[in-house]
């Protein structure tokens, strides 16, 4: 089964690679890898081997055979050959969301699902897909960060970059099927605290163990063998999904860095989010006919536009012109919501400060980390503004000092320094605490 996670992999770049740069060449190999499945399929997409590779083997189990979705409906789209398509529809009827399996696995194989239904219009695929979806996100197993563990419970035990960057790019994926802002929400939410968490200064992604309470509170491990590569891939899906178009229409979907390069007209955003709660738009080509239009975000409390210097009535730009300048700004505020839904204790609550979830670090406040400080009250109330100078890596607006009641000696208040758990990727690993009690005042 490892080796059949090994050909998965190479048939998904083999395709990637063939799409980018045409080659006969490197089409006959992906050709040969999937007749190869197609070969092994009699006995392979059968409830024997289904049985005989449980959950139990984790990342070797039945997960590495479903996860051949992906490269067969690729390939189905590349040659058209229908034996791929079928054989990518049989296997989808086998994939299960198993207790203890592999969450990289499934969620590999579920995007394979959704990818076909892209190569053919067939709505059963699409359908399958949002069924998983629901099932993932009621299963329990969601993290505060807004990722999933590296395997599914009971054995939820610390996080996988891989799996991080599948669920951002299947909540992306969903949103093109469907325009269900829902899976757009919860793909913003993954880009901006789990996948920034999860990863290193140094580029890598790996795994982060959970603390008593089910969340992300080290991230420990760089896993360049598969994570590392997985999170790359990822950062195109998020680039590719800022901007879309439907006819003359443009549509801004995620505050990030990104392009629109099409024959009529030619955007570029920057992001000055971190620093300065705003997003700048460059129109370099476009002709008259264009209107782009700006997402309020689920987390902004409203948006600002001015074209060209001069404030602009709602969040659509009618007739874009070369040369614009279009300026978005964010409206933010500290949210505190329930962490019921994704913590293994309840009572606890998250706080957020428009994408961003708001923790505890030992880089910034070691001292916090003392006996009993899990049962720290936070009086939310007393939030004030701690912004720092920008640096890399670092969400300086979001910055905020908040009165404490330790729990070792409640007659002494004390402050915690709550920072962006993004800002992770700005340290070496350090420790994280995510969730608290809070009151009011």
């Amino acid at each position: 089964m490892a080796l059949l996670w090994g050909n998965g992999r190479l048939l998904v770049g083999l395709l990637e690679f063939h799409a980018l740069s045409p080659d006969r060449a490197v089409l006959q190999t992906a050709r040969d890898l999937g007749d190869f499945l197609v070969h092994i399929a009699p006995a392979f997409n059968s409830q024997q081997m289904a049985d005989a590779f449980n959950a139990a083997h984790f990342a070797s189990s039945y997960i590495c055979w479903t996860q051949q979705t992906e490269g067969l409906a690729a390939l189905y789209a590349a040659t058209g050959d229908t034996r791929y398509r079928d054989l990518c529809a049989a296997i989808s009827t086998r994939i299960a969301r198993r207790p203890g399996d592999h969450v990289h696995g499934y969620l590999c194989s579920v995007r394979g699902v959704l990818d076909l239904y892209f190569a053919t219009n067939d709505k059963q695929y699409l359908d399958r897909s949002i069924a998983a979806w629901d099932d993932v996100a009621h299963s329990g197993d969601l993290l505060i960060t807004g990722g999933v563990p590296e395997a599914w419970s009971p054995k939820k035990k610390r996080t996988e970059g891989c799996a991080e960057c599948d669920w951002l790019r299947l909540n992306l994926a969903l949103h093109r099927a469907t325009g269900d802002d829902k899976y757009l929400d919860a793909a913003e939410n993954i880009l901006f605290n789990e996948f920034a968490m999860n990863q290193f200064s140094t580029g890598d992604f790996g795994h982060a163990v959970l603390d008593e309470f089910g969340a992300p509170e080290a991230v420990q491990v760089r896993a360049w063998w598969c994570c590392t590569l997985h999170g790359l891939r990822a950062f195109a899906d998020v680039e590719r999904h800022a901007f879309r178009t439907r006819d003359a229409e443009i549509f801004f979907d995620l505050p990030v860095d990104a392009s629109l390069n099409t024959e009529s007209v030619f955007l570029q955003s920057q992001s000055l989010l971190a620093a300065e709660r705003r997003i700048r738009i460059k129109v370099h080509r476009a002709s008259a006919s264009h209107a782009l239009n700006i997402r309020k975000p689920a987390w902004a409390d409203s948006v600002a536009i001015t074209r060209n210097g001069r404030p602009h009535s709602g969040l659509r730009i009618d007739n874009l012109s070369p040369g614009d300048e279009i300026e978005a700004t964010y409206a933010m505020s500290l949210r505190v919501t329930s962490a019921d839904d994704v913590l293994s204790t309840r009572g606890r609550s998250a706080l957020h400060y428009g994408p961003w979830l708001l923790g505890a670090s030992t880089a910034a406040q070691p001292e916090y980390f003392n006996e009993l400080y899990a049962q720290n009250i936070l009086i939310s109330g007393s939030a004030r503004e701690a912004m720092s100078a920008p640096a890399r890596f670092t969400v300086p607006v979001a910055a905020k000092t908040v009165a404490v009641v330790p729990a070792e000696f409640p007659s002494q208040n004390i402050k915690v320094h709550l920072r962006a758990v993004a800002e992770q990727t700005a340290h070496p690993p350090v420790r994280w605490t995510t969730s608290f009690l809070v009151r009011s005042s």
